[in-house]
């Protein structure tokens, strides 16, 4: 009887184990009020040690750190994001109502600190739905909260900058269209 005993007590610990031991593989994500349009940005890759600035158009958004992610929740409909460090950095978007979007503000090594490379994830890229997974699963979400900080000069050189390229018609504006909308932050299968 005291044997039965043990083998139950160790099924029991084991089952026990094996529920805590479990991996998160489903991560819901917030979801923009009615009519509104979210925007996650997530910062990766070169850079630990540096706050990438990120805007849309003329609106500062704050400076993301590593570690930390944003969530921006905006009107629907075109806008133009931005990121600035050792460069300026440019997504050109189209965001549907009630819809939820995801741009990677991904470092890279620079001449003298790192630079910023502002990347649309695709909802059908396995690497994307990997990527977006892993930063909302590991890292902490920052609201959007306006900010009095007078970035009037900066704002105004990126727009200078921006046409330049548009003038141009530069490859160097990545497009964030609309149709790149994620549903959540599950962990992808192949």
């Amino acid at each position: 009887m005291k044997s039965l005993k043990k083998v139950l007590l160790f099924f029991v610990i084991l089952s026990g184990c094996s529920v805590f031991a479990q991996k998160v593989t489903t991560q819901a994500i917030d979801k923009p009020a009615e009519g509104k349009s979210l925007v996650y940005i997530l910062k990766t890759g070169a850079g630990m040690l540096l706050n990438f600035r990120v805007y849309d158009k003329d609106k500062f958004l704050g400076a993301i750190p590593s570690g930390k992610y944003l969530v921006y929740e905006c009107e629907p409909g075109e806008h133009l994001f931005w990121a600035t460090s050792e460069n300026r950095d440019y997504v050109e978007a189209n965001l549907e109502p009630n819809m939820v979007y995801v741009i990677d503000a991904e470092g890279q090594m620079g001449a003298f600190i790192a630079s910023v490379n502002l990347r649309p994830l695709k909802p059908t890229e396995f690497r994307d739905k990997k990527l977006f997974y892993q930063v909302v699963k590991n890292d902490t979400k920052t609201i959007y909260q306006p900010s009095q900080d007078d970035k009037a000069e900066n704002i105004a050189k990126a727009m200078e900058k921006y046409q330049e390229l548009k003038s141009r018609n530069s490859n160097k504006i990545a497009v964030l269209s609309s149709d790149m909308k994620f549903e959540n932050a599950d962990k992808p299968t192949k």
